[in-house]
């Protein structure tokens, strides 16, 4: 039998908006699917993808409020997936290829859907969202091609920032928000308050971590 502490170990390091509102739901799912289902992790991963098609339809209905829940949803299971992939042994090639596809096929979509009428967020944060992931395939090619970590140089590890770095990376906490925070920005807080303050605040989170990853893949060229 799966323990709760045993899935505790195998979730991979946490980011700021599965602090605050996922990380015990997604651990007692994972608890009740890995020891009174047969569910597979991706069948799990399916699952995350139909709730992620209602919100879609949701949003194309305009009831935006169960859209953003739906998608809250699908984001739960898609974490769970991977948990139960971990903890019970059954990871695969394919589980992690289907694990990426579904999630650079859900978030696209749906930011299509929901900014359909509004073109200058919908155009501006597909751009933005497309130099983040030319830029971190950049990086991860680098990392290949055994280019030194700049946070692991000692200028880096001796500032308060990279004390900051290291004190999260034990905690196992994202430093910085990321993509899933602004996933949260634009496809949950959006829709329920239709405020465009969420828009502004997700551009804004692409744009800063475009250019924290672009400020290290050029020190890692110099």
């Amino acid at each position: 039998m799966v323990k709760l502490d045993d899935i505790e170990k195998v979730f991979k390091q946490r980011n700021w908006w599965d602090l605050i509102v996922n990380l015990k739901i997604t651990k007692y799912l994972t608890y009740y699917i890995a020891n009174y289902t047969k569910l597979t992790p991706n069948q799990i991963t399916l699952i995350s993808l139909i709730f992620a098609v209602f919100a879609g339809i949701a949003f194309l209905n305009q009831y935006y409020v169960a859209g953003a829940i739906l998608y809250q949803i699908s984001y739960i299971f898609d974490i769970v997936d991977g948990a139960l992939a971990r903890v019970t042994n059954q990871t695969s090639k394919f589980g992690a290829f289907l694990d990426v596809f579904t999630d650079w096929l859900k978030a696209p979509l749906l930011i299509i859907i929901l900014l359909w009428d509004k073109q200058f967020f919908l155009i501006t944060i597909l751009f933005l969202l497309f130099i983040n992931c030319c830029i971190n395939k950049y990086n991860d090619m680098l990392f290949f091609t055994t280019k030194k970590s700049i946070t692991k140089s000692n200028e880096i590890l001796k500032s308060k920032i990279g004390k900051y770095f290291e004190f999260m990376k034990a905690k196992y906490i994202q430093p910085l928000p990321g993509i899933v925070e602004f996933e949260a920005l634009v496809l949950f807080f959006y829709p329920i308050f239709k405020s465009d303050i969420f828009l502004w605040l997700g551009i804004g989170l692409l744009l800063l971590l475009f250019l924290m990853k672009f400020f290290v893949v050029y020190k890692k060229l110099k």
